[in-house]
C-alpha cells in the first residue's frame, strides 16, 4: 500500500508546472473583410471611430480592375489610406492597428483622401486604414466607407 501512494506521488510531481519564460504575443488587431453582395461590385461599411482612432479593411483585388474608396462624413477629419498587396498589418503598443508598406499613388498618408479611384497593379490582398485625425473631433464618430470594385 505504501508503494501505491508513492508511485501516484511520483507522476504528480513531474505534472508539477515548470518555470516559464514570458514571451510578448502580439496578435493582430480587427480587420473586416470588404465583401460584396452577389451580383453587386460596391458596398458601404458603417462603423464609428473616435479621435486618433484607426480601423482596417481588406479588400481582395485582380490586377487591371479599378478600386473606388469614399468615406463620409468628410468633415469631421476622417480619412483613408490604400495600401499594395504586399503591406503588413500589426498591433502598436497603443492597441491600435499599424500599416506598414507602400500605398498606391495619391492613397498615402500625407493625401488626407476622402474619395479615391485607381487601378490595381497586381492581384492581392489590399489594405485599407481608415483614420481620424486627433483634434477633430472631441467624441467618437460615425462614418460609413464605401468600397467599388469593377
Amino acid at each position: 500500500m505504501i508503494h501505491r501512494r508513492v508511485l501516484f506521488a511520483l507522476p504528480a510531481l513531474s505534472l508539477a508546472p515548470a518555470p516559464a519564460f514570458a514571451q510578448p504575443v502580439n496578435t493582430l488587431p480587427g480587420i473586416t473583410t470588404v465583401t460584396f453582395v452577389p451580383g453587386s461590385n460596391a458596398t458601404t461599411l458603417a462603423g464609428q471611430m473616435a479621435p486618433g482612432g484607426r480601423s482596417v479593411y481588406y479588400v481582395q483585388a485582380k490586377a487591371g480592375q479599378t478600386l473606388m474608396v469614399s468615406v463620409m462624413p468628410v468633415v469631421t477629419g476622417v480619412s483613408f489610406q490604400v495600401f499594395n498587396a504586399e503591406a503588413s498589418l500589426a498591433k502598436g503598443a497603443d492597441g491600435l492597428p499599424v500599416v506598414s508598406g507602400g500605398t498606391l499613388p495619391d492613397a498615402g498618408p500625407a493625401d488626407n483622401a476622402t474619395a479615391w479611384i485607381g487601378a490595381i497593379p497586381r492581384d492581392g490582398n489590399y489594405l485599407i486604414l481608415v483614420t481620424m485625425r486627433a483634434a477633430a473631433t472631441a467624441t467618437p464618430s460615425p462614418y460609413n466607407l464605401t468600397v467599388s470594385l469593377q
